[in-house]
């Protein structure tokens, strides 16, 4: 089942993943794809197309 978003929240469509390393604007592979697949398995296409995928400055804790 996928689900359409549309909250209150102006960011809602903002995805963040960890850089490859500290201060790097490239995306770490390994989480870049795991958020790439669960956005796909949750959202429908039409949300999907509205998702932006954006690197963290530093890796989250």
């Amino acid at each position: 089942m996928t689900i359409s978003f549309s909250g209150d929240d102006p960011e809602w469509n903002e995805w963040w993943v960890d850089p490859i390393e500290e201060g790097s604007p490239q995306a770490d592979p390994t989480d870049l794809r795991e958020t790439q697949q669960y956005i796909q398995r949750t959202y429908t296409e039409e949300t999907q197309e509205k998702i932006i995928i954006k690197v963290r400055p530093q890796k989250e804790d």
